[in-house]
């Protein structure tokens, strides 16, 4: 039985950890439609404007002459807008919550946000040189009897903004336009395991969602559809998403230098002289947060997914947001959540570990019928069947309790683990529990372990260490000896895959190892 519950515990373990991977792959059901999105006042917030004559340079780019960047500036963001193609080459959040962050850096050219390239009179548009209007705080630029107007406008106290886009047929002919605009590329993926959270979401006017995983959204794809209400390019904790103001024929993907892009596509565009055509953009820029999402537009919230558990995730943060408003603490709240977890799991828990206390009791008889008929296996099985049939005793029935929590233990992985509320929060010595909580650095780096001491997974390994011994059976001698080598082994291999997970996480995971040893040994010992 031993044997068996720590078989069912580490294949728990390696389902929480393979299941974020497979997941993404998976496409969420079809939903309901959108409510109608906020209205807004555009207000323009210009706080700093900067120019810069040699703006930093990017990997294998060969900059053109005259290349400068200007910095618009407001209580959320610094936003660099370059000249070279009009496009928006910086990104940094001010996250009064949580460290600042640079969520998109040295995006130039075709990576640019707002560039355009195409064919005909667009081609190598993404690198031309635009004027930048610092009285308008806009870029313009003339290209083959074309006139293109780039603006971006922020909106006040939200993590939002809008582009505009207009483009003036200044000839004397029809122009018919075909271009890809870029709408999100290079989003960070710099902290450990984040690059596989990268993707791309397409959201429907039925409200149906299209994800696109991290491999699949760098590669060059095309997809033609015609009725989108949003493009969103997400990592472990924010997120950047484009609503158009106008019909594009579909989206793209592609990879440039190793980094996804994605924007819009438009074909056939026919101008007349002397038409202006506008593209605008309604962006959310900032932490894949529910109430700032709504805040900008309610379909936004359709951004926060967390795979097929979603539903049962979002109850799970509100519980830890509840918690965080009691006592402004998300070390406490997760205390806390773990403790209402543990409590509305109990009946399960109490079942398995009275399978597991009568597996106990009736171990003498089984290793006798297993030392009677060793060495005939068909009477053997016959045997111990017969045995569990006098004892009304289910050999499983530690197990499946277990697996039927699995669902819940999933979604708080998922919770812990991708919750951008944890992204900088404090507990005790714990700085940031979406990160390690490295209690000790060191002056050199370990193998495997880096230059920092983790101090939770090994309070974790102590406690887990204390439960197998709690929960270890009596039996042979040299069954004890292997239960003593697997309750010391065990620990070690789930303290080693949980040394560099979020910090937040670890604690769930030690608290309830501590809650559940404290149940075994009340029950187990004291029944």
């Amino acid at each position: 039985m031993e044997r068996r519950l720590l078989a069912a515990v580490a294949l728990s373990i390696i389902v929480m950890l393979v299941y974020p991977i497979f997941l993404k792959k998976i496409n969420p059901p079809s939903s309901s439609g959108l409510e109608q999105p906020m209205q807004f006042v555009e207000k323009k917030e210009v706080v700093e404007t900067r120019r810069e004559s040699k703006p930093e340079e990017i990997e294998e780019a060969v900059l053109p002459d005259g290349a400068i960047s200007t910095m618009l500036a407001n209580a959320k963001y610094e936003i660099d807008f370059s000249n070279i193609g009009g496009s928006i080459q910086r990104i940094k959040i001010k996250d009064g919550k949580r460290f600042d962050i640079d969520l998109v850096e040295n995006a130039l050219f075709q990576q640019g946000m707002l560039s355009i390239e195409g064919s005909g009179e667009l081609s190598g548009l993404s690198s031309q040189l635009f004027a930048i209007r610092e009285d308008t705080n806009s870029l313009y630029v003339e290209k083959q009897g074309l006139g293109i107007e780039k603006s971006v406008k922020f909106l006040r106290d939200k993590y939002a903004l809008r582009s505009s886009i207009k483009i003036t047929n200044l000839s004397s002919s029809t122009k018919n336009l075909s271009f890809e605009l870029t709408a999100a590329s290079k989003i960070a993926s710099k902290e450990k395991f984040e690059a596989r959270f990268v993707g791309v979401d397409l959201l429907s006017k039925d409200g149906t969602v299209k994800r696109i995983t991290s491999g699949n959204s760098k590669k060059y794809n095309k997809l033609y559809h015609s009725d989108i209400e949003w493009l969103a390019l997400r990592n472990k904790y924010y997120s950047i998403i484009a609503k158009p103001e106008f019909k594009p024929v579909g989206i793209f993907t592609k990879n440039i230098k190793n980094a996804p892009v994605t924007g819009f596509m438009l074909e056939d565009e026919r101008i007349i002289p002397g038409e202006t055509r506008s593209y605008d953009i309604l962006y959310y820029i900032g932490p894949t947060e529910r109430g700032e999402l709504e805040d900008v537009d309610q379909s936004f919230g359709k951004a926060l997914y967390f795979g097929r558990l979603t539903s049962i995730i979002l109850v799970l943060l509100s519980v830890l947001r509840f918690f965080y408003g009691l006592f402004h603490n998300y070390g406490v709240a997760i205390l806390l959540l773990t403790c209402c977890v543990s409590f509305l799991l109990f009946p399960l828990s109490f079942k398995s570990l009275k399978s597991m206390r009568r597996m106990q009791e009736i171990q003498p008889h089984i290793e006798k019928v297993r030392q009677e008929h060793k060495d005939n296996p068909q009477k053997l099985n016959k045997e111990m069947m017969e045995l569990y049939r006098r004892y009304n005793v289910n050999p499983m029935g530690g197990c499946f309790p277990m697996l039927l929590q699995m669902p819940i233990f999933i979604a708080l992985y998922q919770t812990l683990m991708r919750s951008v509320e944890l992204k900088g929060a404090h507990f005790l010595w714990i700085k940031d529990l979406s990160m390690p909580d490295a209690a000790f650095h060191l002056p050199f780096t370990m193998p495997f372990l880096g230059n920092a001491i983790n101090l939770l997974p090994i309070l974790m390994i102590g406690a887990m260490i204390v439960q197998q011994k709690l929960s270890q059976a009596k039996t042979t001698a040299a069954q004890t000896d292997q239960q003593k080598m697997m309750a010391t082994i065990m620990p070690v291999m789930f303290g080693f895959i949980f040394y560099s997970l979020p910090s937040g996480l670890v604690l769930y995971w030690l608290t309830n190892t501590v809650l559940t040893s404290s149940l075994q040994f009340f029950f187990l010992r004291k029944s």
